[in-house]
């Protein structure tokens, strides 16, 4: 890889994730807040790593793409984040920065970037990722995003395992929205239920973005399923009340607009214009910790420019 502009920063690279429960009751719908700053405090190095990786990423900068190319080698050399988490928290961390990590190393690979220094790191911290979620044995939003990095894994990888991984993950998931496009695991989050709906949405969008991509489409009854989960996602931020109804619980809690940035990037037939009018109208179009600028990411997918290195 190119040697990168001269203000490219030496990062430290963690060997493992750590975090830390923030949740105050058994639904997990309320938050400890004392608790979350410890966790945000815990995982700040490595979101600062992917932010400052990203950006580059997505900077049109030969030298930022050289930069961010540099900052990804040092973390595959020191074989960052494949050090078992020792809590379930590091656990959901980990799948987070994975699915980031994966997408920054697409997006060099776009660019004319070579990923093979990459690739056994990531494929040993995707896979460590397949299987902490396939143990877990539940069907949820975690669930789904841990398909996402399998996804996003196998199409810079061509590893089969990890699409077939994530190919499961899509038709288990699909298969739990009932008719009025509700899901009983994220139902049971009480006061959270509209939160983890959406967050659910988004990874399903994402997954179906990246198997697309690979060229595994979606058949028309999973479409279906996941336009009644969208509708009823978008009818909740409009107005929570059946929501709330159906989870039992007297309020919703409002959908951060960041947990918005994936479903306006990635819903392309399923978009929907009340997102903004009800969700929010500043729905940011970057994460960092989704890899950057998400309407690039939905684009480079949707154009398959990601194979533009091998042409």
């Amino acid at each position: 890889m190119p040697a990168g502009a001269t203000d490219c920063p030496e990062p430290a690279v963690p060997s493992r994730v750590e975090g830390e429960a923030f949740y105050s009751d058994v639904q997990g719908s309320i938050v400890d807040q004392d608790k979350l700053r410890r966790d945000m405090a815990m995982i700040a190095p490595l979101r600062a790593f992917v932010t400052e990786a990203s950006s580059r990423a997505d900077s049109p900068d030969r030298d930022d793409r050289a930069c961010a190319a540099r900052l990804m080698e040092s973390w595959a050399r020191g074989g960052a984040l494949l050090e078992a988490p020792r809590s379930f928290e590091a656990t959901r961390e980990r799948q987070r920065f994975a699915i980031a990590l994966n997408i920054v190393a697409l997006k060099l690979h776009a660019a004319g970037v070579d990923s093979a220094p990459l690739l056994d790191w990531l494929g040993r911290l995707n896979h460590a990722v397949i299987a902490d979620f396939d143990k877990r044995n539940q069907v949820d939003n975690l669930f789904v995003w841990s398909g996402v990095a399998a996804s996003s894994y196998a199409l810079l990888a061509h590893d089969d395992d990890a699409a077939r991984y994530a190919a499961m993950v899509w038709t288990q998931a699909i298969g739990l929205i009932r008719p009025d496009g509700t899901i009983a695991s994220e139902l049971a989050r009480g006061r959270r239920a509209l939160v983890y709906h959406a967050y659910e949405l988004s990874a399903l969008l994402v997954l179906r973005a990246f198997r697309e991509a690979a060229g595994d489409h979606a058949n028309p009854e999973d479409i279906a399923a996941l336009r009644r989960l969208s509708d009823r996602v978008v009818e909740a931020l409009c107005d929570p009340a059946d929501m709330a109804r159906a989870a039992g619980s007297p309020q919703q809690e409002p959908v951060p607009p960041t947990e918005l940035s994936p479903i306006v990037a990635f819903a392309g037939d399923l978009g929907d214009a009340r997102i903004r009018r009800c969700g929010s109208p500043d729905i940011p179009a970057a994460d960092p910790v989704m890899g950057g600028n998400l309407m690039r990411t939905a684009a480079l997918l949707a154009n398959r420019s990601y194979r533009r290195a091998e042409q």
